[in-house]
């Protein structure tokens, strides 16, 4: 019986390390189909099978496709799986916004971890925390400042394992040195208005959780 219990104590062990050791799948993990909304609920197009309750949120049409719009006060949380959490693989989320105001285009984060990507003073901004210090990408003067206004920009966030790039429209605007990889637990995405301050963005001056005005026609995230 001993000889039993000892067996059965080590195949347990070795399936823990296994299930430890497993590796979450690439690919893209969130591609929201805004063209294919039913009964209020928007359908992921990717490896995480998903339907996004869009509550008060509208559909729009513009230029041939639909597109959610995002109103004063109004915001959105993704439903969670394990799926949607940083591994400390290369993590890219890709947004096509048309933006109005400012204010929190999205933000993924537990307590400790996370990202946000922001409006501020009608420039593009993006907070990045994978240790205890928070780190902001935004376009620097010597390459000249977009101001976003009444117009449509595709905001890319590149987090690698030691550093992360900022693109607007396909152009890289800013990077910085990380002193970790980006990975946790339970790292819940909130589109537009937020009900708390993301912990990424508390030691930050003159954050809140306004979410921006406008609309989004594209939102991915990839893990590779």
């Amino acid at each position: 019986m001993k000889r039993i219990t000892q067996i059965l104590i080590a195949l347990a062990l070795a399936s823990s390390v296994a299930l430890a050791e497993k590796k979450l799948p690439v690919g893209l993990m969130l591609n929201l189909d805004f063209q294919n909304v039913q009964d209020g609920l928007i359908p992921n197009k990717s490896l995480y099978p998903l339907h996004v309750p869009k509550g008060e949120l509208g559909m729009e049409w513009a230029n041939h496709r639909y597109m959610l719009a995002i109103q004063s006060g109004q915001g959105l949380s993704i439903p969670h799986s394990s799926l949607l959490d940083p591994d400390g693989s290369e993590w890219v989320v890709t947004v096509r916004a048309f933006v109005l105001t400012d204010g929190l285009v999205l933000s993924q984060g537990n307590d400790e971890h996370g990202y946000a990507i922001y409006i501020k003073d009608h420039t593009v901004q993006a907070t990045v925390r994978t240790s205890h210090i928070a780190m902001t990408l935004q376009e620097g003067t010597y390459l000249g400042i977009n101001k976003y206004r009444n117009q449509w920009v595709t905001i890319e966030l590149r987090i690698k394992k030691d550093k992360a790039y900022l693109l607007l429209n396909r152009k890289m605007v800013a990077k910085l040195d990380l002193d970790a990889p980006l990975k946790g637990e339970n790292m819940h995405i909130r589109i537009g208005n937020h009900q708390a301050l993301p912990t990424v963005l508390k030691n930050k001056p003159g954050s809140t959780t306004t979410g921006f005005t406008g609309a989004i026609s594209s939102l991915k995230v990839i893990r590779q």
